[in-house]
């Protein structure tokens, strides 16, 4: 049987940049591989991008992530400052 490690605080690091120590702290409560992070973060980028359709995810845990994901970019656009020009 393989098994995969889970994903570190260094592991959300690498893969999102600095992101909020509350974030990093959701995401590591999921407890997901390095893979699942890794799935999550693609279809994330790729539905937000390109307009993909969704994908259905592999795991429960990648379905969480990927909501993770989507509140942190939901969080990131709404305290962007406003371009006042």
């Amino acid at each position: 049987m393989f098994t995969h490690p889970l994903a570190t605080a260094n592991d959300i690091a690498r893969i999102l940049g600095d992101v909020d120590p509350l974030v990093t702290a959701r995401i590591l409560a999921i407890a997901p591989s390095v893979d699942e992070l890794d799935e999550a973060v693609r279809a994330t980028e790729e539905e937000e991008g390109f307009g993909e359709e969704p994908r259905t995810p592999s795991s429960a845990r990648v379905a969480n992530l990927r909501a993770a994901l989507a509140d942190l970019t939901r969080t990131e656009f709404e305290t962007r400052p406003s371009d006042d020009r």
